[in-house]
């Protein structure tokens, strides 16, 4: 420990003060004991007394600086405390970042399981996309009249559903039925390049990139002159 500038003079104070003392009465012993043995009554010096009070004061001096030493100790006592309770304060102050860090990546992640489990849900349920398309009016150079409507001059659309970028088709299943009609859909089922009364799926199943998904589409042609008709596609998917 590095003592204070207080501290080492008080004990170099002591020191010089108590040898100083102890010389002193050594002196006055030796002279009494001479006299003694010359016959001669010892005297009483004022040294003697001067001696006790210079002990009494390095005494004093030499309290003061043990006082001092352990008022010392104890403040570098408190000091390395106070350092040690800081540095557990940081410390603890750390661990709750961690903690946060660590339990907002837990949410993270929980929300990111969550959303791809859905997506999977929704894949696995398949995506609808549906259009719609008016009566066939005849194709191109025919008559404006329903006998002018073959597959030739047939209109032509094409189903789009989206989905996400990574997943990958497992199945598409086609439906076509008239705007009018109450049949359900499972019950609407063709098949690509079935004829189903004037309108069909052609053409292979195509994708088309989006910022952050994809359409996966399919041609369909009318060429019904009778009524609008309604051409949907239910995609499935995985990720």
């Amino acid at each position: 420990m590095q003592l204070s500038d207080s501290m080492i003079t008080a004990l170099i104070g002591a020191t010089a003060t108590f040898v100083s003392a102890m010389f002193q009465l050594y002196v006055n012993a030796r002279r009494q004991a001479a006299e003694r043995k010359a016959g001669k009554p010892a005297s009483s010096k004022s040294g003697t007394w001067l001696s006790i009070f210079a002990l009494m004061l390095a005494a004093a001096v030499g309290g003061y600086a043990a006082a001092e030493y352990k008022n010392s100790r104890e403040r570098e006592a408190d000091a390395l405390i106070r350092q040690e309770m800081q540095t557990r304060l940081r410390d603890i102050g750390d661990a709750a970042v961690r903690l946060e860090r660590v339990g907002q990546q837990k949410n993270e992640q929980a929300d990111i399981d969550d959303k791809l489990a859905a997506e999977r849900r929704r894949g696995a349920e398949g995506v609808v996309a549906l259009i719609s398309l008016p009566p066939c009016a005849g194709g191109p150079g025919a008559p404006e009249t329903p006998a002018g409507c073959n597959e030739a001059g047939a209109l032509r659309a094409s189903v789009c559903a989206t989905i996400p970028a990574a997943a990958t088709v497992t199945e598409v299943q086609y439906f076509s039925k008239t705007d009018d009609s109450a049949k359900p859909w499972p019950e609407s089922r063709v098949q690509i390049g079935q004829d189903a009364g004037g309108v069909k799926f052609v053409d292979a199943l195509y994708e088309r990139p989006q910022a952050d998904a994809k359409e996966v589409c399919q041609r369909f042609i009318d060429w019904d002159s009778q009524k609008a008709r309604q051409a949907r596609i239910l995609v499935k998917y995985t990720l």
